[in-house]
């Protein structure tokens, strides 16, 4: 992957989260992850997985195993710089949120709400491009059946309706190690796979493709262009073939 980034002369480098195996219960993963990023080609920005900081709550009524530590979004944020960010390029207005804090109900939910309504305001007419690691949702933003997968239904509701004043074209997500790319309500969502593995039919029912590689996204003026990449050598490692699978489901 760093060999591809050097290849492409690119300008910046997303991570859309879990960039650990499993810092929420190992938090020497993130330190880990971050000596591996130093030496990349382009500058890097970073966007937490439930892997990294734990996971935010399908539904009031449903909660999840690890819920999001704010001591782990600190040591987050100490390696890795902001867990929410923009980026402005091209005449492009990139927001990068913090998924996990959707529905979390600890402080820095609240103080990324706030930051968001000023991004809003800052925006203006400008095309934007929306990055965070859950997809909004399966199939349509009133979807309604809690599920890990996706951002929940209560905050889905409100960032929608902050974005829907705004030139939103495009989402980019990640978490679902697979691929799906399709055009919702003038909308273009695209779900990027993960670089290090797939989940087999038996883990993880399949609702796109189960491949490996990364996205390359190019932006100049009102003009966007996503391409699927698999570089060659990206092995398509399966999450059933991989020794901490077992460590995983201990």
């Amino acid at each position: 992957m760093r060999d591809y980034a050097t290849r492409t002369a690119a300008d910046l480098t997303v991570h859309l989260g879990d960039i650990t195996l499993d810092g929420a219960s190992d938090p020497g993963q993130l330190d880990s992850a971050r000596a591996m990023c130093l030496p990349w080609p382009t500058p890097f920005r970073f966007l937490p997985g439930n892997h990294d900081v734990g996971d935010n709550p399908p539904s009031p009524e449903v909660p999840c195993k690890r819920p999001v530590e704010p001591s782990l979004l600190e040591r987050f944020r100490s390696n890795f710089g902001p867990d929410y960010w923009t980026v402005f390029v091209e005449g492009w207005f990139i927001i990068g949120l913090n998924a996990q804090l959707f529905g979390s109900g600890i402080p820095s939910e609240t103080e990324q709400w706030r930051w968001l309504e000023h991004c809003a305001a800052r925006a203006g007419k400008h095309p934007v491009v929306l990055l965070l690691h859950k997809p909004l949702f399966q199939n349509t933003r009133e979807d309604s059946i809690p599920h890990i997968r996706y951002v929940p239904l209560a905050p889905r509701g409100r960032l929608l309706r902050l974005l829907a004043p705004l030139d939103l074209r495009l989402v980019l997500s990640g978490h679902t190690h697979q691929y799906l790319d399709r055009m919702i309500e003038g909308v273009r969502h695209i779900w990027i796979p993960s670089t290090a593995f797939f989940l087999p039919d038996a883990d993880q029912e399949r609702v796109g493709e189960k491949v490996t590689g990364l996205g390359l996204l190019e932006l100049s003026c009102e003009y966007f262009r996503f391409d699927l990449v698999c570089p060659d050598g990206l092995a398509r490692n399966n999450f059933a073939d991989q020794p901490f699978r077992k460590l995983l489901h201990n």
